[in-house]
């Protein structure tokens, strides 16, 4: 059995679109020519690979292995032509990103505008996962790079890590908020509050959470849960806080909005407080996709942009330094 590059680019389209109609257009290509060749694969394997729901179609289940193994498959073949090429032209059909929820809202988002006004006929695919999630996606090659928490990566010799600047992070509570406008109670009665957190808490910002906190108050602060709100989403958390007396951590970029509406207030930060996110690869793949090497560079600029805006950010919301 011979599978063909152009039937695993069909199989691609047909399951992005959902229908033969517009995947055709988006191949350039007739739709009996794409129905002869689904047809034509569907013969090979001996098995349908979609199903007709409705108006449209849905891989089956050995359709989504297919599906799996073809972005793969594709990538690598993309890959392999700039190699052997050393053509420095991008020349990809697809760019899986993977992003953590902070550099989602404040850095990626920019850095894939920048990309796909550049590249309009590379298709982006941007996941938003907690940090801990992305790696083994990364190492299935369902991801080419992902942006996240590198803190828990420094050994992992299979990687290539970039480590992009640091970011400070704030407490932010909602304007009338208790807390508002006082001076920074510090973690302990930071903490006597609900806490809603953007995402998973790593190691590096836990342990000193706990520590700080032991040593800040004489008894036990009692809590619902830690934390209260466990969200990836960035905009629910916003909205959480801003109807509640729940606090929440985040960089200003990312609530840079709410800032300047008034409707979120900097309480303080901590020494200790900040994001610690970098590019990740697997092994050589930077030097090998010039699709990743170009994103690369659009991330840096955006990066820069970052840092000049929460620099103008805290100059004017945050009231002063947090307590060691």
């Amino acid at each position: 059995m011979s599978i063909k590059l152009r039937q695993l680019s069909h199989i691609l389209a047909l399951e992005e679109y959902g229908s033969f109609s517009r995947a055709a257009a988006s191949l350039h290509i007739s739709q009996p020519a794409l129905s002869r060749s689904i047809q034509a694969l569907e013969g090979q394997i001996g098995a349908p690979l979609f199903l007709r729901e409705g108006h449209g179609v849905v891989p089956t289940d050995l359709g989504r292995v297919l599906i799996e193994d073809a972005r793969q498959i594709t990538r690598m073949a993309d890959d392999l032509h700039e190699r052997l090429l050393g053509n420095p032209v991008v020349t990809c059909h697809e760019l899986s990103i993977g992003a953590g929820p902070f550099p989602a809202e404040a850095l990626v988002g920019r850095a894939v505008a920048a990309f796909i006004g550049a590249h309009p006929r590379c298709k982006v695919r941007v996941e938003v996962r907690n940090w801990d999630e992305l790696l083994p996606r990364l190492r299935n090659h369902e991801l080419d790079l992902f942006v996240a928490e590198t803190s828990t990566l420094e050994h992992e010799r299979d990687l290539r890590v970039e480590p992009l600047s640091r970011h400070p992070l704030y407490f932010l509570a909602r304007a009338g908020h208790p807390l508002a406008g006082q001076p920074y109670p510090g973690l302990g009665g930071i903490l006597r509050h609900p806490l809603a957190a953007l995402a998973r808490i790593p190691p590096r910002l836990l342990e000193p959470a706990l520590a700080a906190l032991s040593r800040s108050v004489a008894e036990p602060v009692q809590t619902e849960a830690f934390p209260a709100l466990l969200c990836s989403d960035h905009s629910l958390v916003k909205r959480t806080v801003c109807g509640s007396d729940a606090i929440m951590v985040s960089s200003l970029a990312c609530v840079a909005r709410e800032l300047e509406r008034g409707e979120l207030v900097v309480l303080g930060t901590e020494p200790w407080l900040q994001l610690n996110y970098g590019m990740v690869t697997l092994g050589s793949r930077l030097a090998a996709n010039t699709a990743v090497q170009d994103f690369r560079a659009r991330l840096i600029e955006a990066e820069k942009a970052v840092q000049e805006e929460e620099q103008r950010l805290a100059s004017r919301w945050v009231p002063g330094k947090a307590a060691a």
